[in-house]
């Protein structure tokens, strides 16, 4: 039974009243806490219920939903890993069928018709393989590279060409899975594109329109600011500074030194402005200082002015108006706003037209020496054949691109020599024959001995006979000396000529028009020149097989172009195997054959590749499970509700009430008798 405190013996009944009701409302205040609580099944709803566990419960959840992204993007990468992987194996399948194709079609168990037959079918095997590189997963293209959004081959006018990224598409992954999901083209069916690489080292002259951020040697990684000038009359020196700072081109900075000379001593320059400071080949060059005069240079503070502009160190004067170190040289690099007309290879620029072919299309470019690179690209690029022109990285060369897989590209000149002094054209005098078809080079006949007498056979080492247009002929002999480049070949032929006695009426050349080696005859006779291969293929490896004759009084044989560019990739390969057995070529059916080899080689590497990829995605999708369940099971201990023991209070309570209001109850109905009783 309630009874009054003994230490409230005397209080007064609101004092009576408010501590009942603060201990009903205790008591419904922790009932309404625990009904929450077994409402939601938590024990922490609020953060002022548990702070601590409230906020690892935070963190813990943070790091659950970014798992849970982190899965998401794993599950992406898995699937694209595992449909680039059916992707290699489908094409895998599709090479070895080409290359079964191949081996068949070589030898007496076939003939015209069964290999054109053949042809039919490496044709539906190309556009297979098409289809394959332009594979998507979830509207995501998997061998662009990091650009998914476009197919990244296109059918180019009976070719192949590449138009996504070589740089593969990364995604959030964990740092521990640095590898892009997707691949480029190039991974898979080998290299897309194929290069001259310029054979010239261009050597751009120093212009007063050359942009200072383009100089190199003592200028690269060097910024502008104030320069000290010294003008010495050869009695009193006096010293000014000019900040360059400001100077955007090197006439900029030839403008501002001259003008601050000429102001502070007008008579140490002769001439008229601005002719006193002028960029000369590499470095600047003071013209006209005045006789008695001298005018030196130096950094000036917290400056390397003097020094990146190579002007540090040397004394100008009348006889000495250019500092000739090679170290002061400026060294200008290639860029698109050069012109072709300041370009300084070894032999000066002969402009002209310059002839692109690339597959059966060509077009011409005509340069001029105020064409500037950047206008050359565009014009080539604006050709539409499939080739385009990039600065080298080493930025003092250019080189030209085939783009195109199936084509052969070839460069030309179409009048002058532009081509040749610019290093671009594919068959010139300093050509490796080692390049020559394919990479293949020459096949020479070279060491055949008797079988008899196992001694050297002159007769088996002869490669090809020159019919001259009287009939005459003479044998060349070529020897693994004879073939480095298209200049040795020509010389051997020409010193086989000359010891036969024919040195006086023929003559091999380079061809100055369109690629090939060019026989040339005056002996004025009624037949043809022609070319018959002896031994080996070296005629024919050099073009000089089925070429066209020219009549007249200097008769001519111009070879074909066997230097031509191709993309060493599936799809050439394909393409070549089918137009070999279109074409009943047994020989290049065999090369064909020989490349698949290496085709399928790059596909099982990239298969590789991928499958060691996909496995690693695995193993991280594994290790974030583990790691999910755990903070779950962190995130239950703290904040789940333990719904028997929360009952088994919820009980306690409600008695604890009941009991509250039965003693308040009783309590309320005592009087003063009572209490005095």
């Amino acid at each position: 039974m309630t009874r009054i405190p003994s230490n409230l013996s005397r209080a007064p009944n609101i004092l009576v009243s408010q501590v009942n009701l603060r201990s009903i409302t205790g008591t419904n205040t922790a009932l309404l806490k625990l009904n929450s609580q077994i409402a939601a099944q938590k024990k922490v709803i609020n953060a002022s219920d548990d702070p601590v566990a409230a906020a690892l419960i935070g963190a813990l959840d943070s790091e659950l939903e970014a798992a849970e992204q982190k899965n998401r993007n794993l599950e992406h990468a898995s699937g694209a890993l595992n449909t680039l992987d059916q992707a290699l194996g489908g094409l895998s399948e599709l090479v070895l069928e080409a290359k079964t194709i191949a081996s068949s079609q070589i030898g007496v168990g076939s003939d015209a018709a069964t290999r054109l037959q053949q042809a039919d079918v490496v044709d539906s095997l190309i556009n297979g393989v098409f289809a394959a590189m332009n594979r998507s997963h979830v509207g995501m293209y998997l061998f662009g590279g990091d650009r998914v959004a476009a197919p990244p081959v296109e059918s180019f006018a009976g070719g192949y060409r590449f138009v996504g990224s070589r740089q593969g598409l990364n995604t959030d992954i964990g740092p521990e899975i640095d590898f892009p999901i997707t691949l480029s083209a190039d991974q898979a069916t080998g290299a897309l594109s194929a290069r001259v690489e310029g054979s010239v080292e261009l050597n751009p002259a120093l212009t007063a329109g050359t942009f200072v951020q383009d100089l190199r040697g003592p200028a690269e990684g060097k910024q502008l600011g104030l320069l000290e000038i010294t003008i010495d009359d050869g009695t009193t020196p006096v010293t000014v500074q000019v900040d360059l700072s400001g100077a955007t081109t090197v006439g900029d900075i030839a403008t501002l030194i001259e003008s601050t000379i000429r102001d502070t001593d007008p008579a140490a320059l002769g001439g008229a402005f601005p002719t006193g400071v002028t960029p000369g080949a590499a470095q600047f060059s003071l013209n006209a200082v005045a006789a008695g005069y001298s005018i030196t240079f130096a950094d000036g503070p917290a400056s390397e002015t003097a020094t990146a502009l190579g002007l540090a160190g040397f004394t100008f004067d009348a006889a000495n108006p250019i500092n000739t170190d090679p170290a002061a040289d400026l060294d200008p690099q290639v860029t698109d706003r050069t012109t072709l007309g300041s370009l300084g290879p070894t032999s000066p620029v002969v402009f002209g037209d310059i002839v692109f072919r690339n597959g059966g299309r060509a077009g011409t470019v005509t340069t001029s020496a105020g064409m500037t690179v950047g206008e050359f690209r565009e014009a080539v690029r604006r050709l539409n054949v499939g080739v385009r022109v990039e600065i080298d990285d080493s930025a003092d060369s250019l080189n030209v691109v085939n783009e195109v897989s199936g084509f052969r590209m070839s460069i030309e000149e179409g009048g002058g020599t532009a081509a040749t002094t610019l290093g671009i054209r594919s068959f010139g005098a300093d050509t490796r024959l080692a390049d020559f078809n394919d990479g293949r080079g020459i096949t020479i006949a070279d060491g055949q001995v008797d079988p008899l007498t196992n001694l050297p056979d002159a007769d088996q080492n002869v490669d090809f006979r020159i019919t001259l247009t009287d009939g005459s002929t003479f044998d060349v002999d070529l020897t693994p000396s004879d073939i480095e480049s298209v200049q040795d070949v020509i010389a051997k032929i020409n010193a086989d000529a000359a010891a036969a006695g024919f040195g006086a009426v023929f003559t091999a050349s380079l061809s100055t028009g369109a690629n090939g080696i060019l026989l040339s005859d005056t002996s004025a006779g009624a037949s043809q020149i022609e070319v018959e291969s002896l031994n080996g293929y070296a005629a024919e490896d050099l073009g000089l097989l089925g070429g066209s004759f020219t009549g007249g009084a200097t008769a001519t044989y111009q070879g074909s172009d066997t230097s031509t560019v191709r993309v060493d990739s599936l799809f050439t390969t394909l393409i070549e195997l089918r137009d070999a057995l279109r074409g009943n070529d047994e020989r290049g059916i065999t090369f064909a054959g020989e490349r698949l080899e290496e085709d399928l080689d790059r596909l099982a590497s990239a298969r590789a590749l991928v499958g060691g990829r996909a496995s690693r995605v695995e193993a991280a999708q594994l290790r974030l499970d583990d790691t999910t369940v755990l903070n779950k099971s962190l995130k239950s201990e703290r904040q789940d509700l333990d719904l028997i023991e929360a009952s088994s209070r919820f009980s306690l309570l409600q008695t604890q009430l009941q009991a509250t209001l039965t003693a308040v109850a009783q309590s309320q109905r005592l009087s003063l008798l009572d209490f005095l009783s």
